[in-house]
């Protein structure tokens, strides 16, 4: 069901995805949706927070395996600036431009930025450098996601990898 509400919003936008839309897409009953989602915006939440769910899986499965602390924070900021996943960096687009006039999902968008921001500061304190950078990495995977989502022929893959890893390295003092 999510997934099909991120197709209908990548290819169409958020306007586009209504409850009727969304059963088309899944090939069902508009009925159908609606015994589990009640409106559009119930539906909406639903799919953010599986997004958030998916993001935090993510970076946990990178962050829990071996290898530099610098290097599992790249792959992490990686993992959240949807870098292989033009697509759902689109669909995060979307969300994050509808929070700002829908308090509950601008509430939900700022939990998660706190939780990147935490995630941030505890790694790079753990390697004994400033945590109050943690601010500036969120804000750099924040303009990396918009530059996939709106210009992934020019923010490719590789050009945000190098992105975030040069940034990386001037935190650590290697670059």
């Amino acid at each position: 069901m999510v997934d099909a509400l991120y197709r209908v919003v990548d290819a169409e936008g958020l306007d586009a995805a209504s409850l009727p839309r969304i059963a088309r897409e899944l090939g069902a009953t508009t009925g159908l949706l609606q015994k589990y989602f009640r409106s559009k915006d119930e539906l909406l939440l639903f799919a953010q927070d599986q997004l958030v769910e998916e993001l935090t899986a993510s970076v946990q499965a990178v962050l829990n395996r071996e290898g530099s602390l610098q290097d599992r924070l790249h792959d992490a900021l990686c993992a959240i600036a949807l870098i292989d996943d033009a697509a759902r960096a689109r669909v995060w687009l979307a969300f994050a431009a509808r929070a700002v006039a829908n308090p509950v999902l601008l509430q939900r968008h700022v939990e998660g930025a706190r939780e990147i921001r935490d995630l941030c500061r505890h790694v790079l304190e753990a390697a004994g450098l400033d945590g109050g950078e943690a601010v500036g990495l969120a804000a750099l995977v924040d303009g990396v996601t918009t530059q996939r989502a709106l210009e992934p022929d020019v923010m490719t893959v590789e050009v945000a990898k190098r992105v975030i890893s040069g940034h990386l390295a001037k935190i650590w003092g290697n670059g």
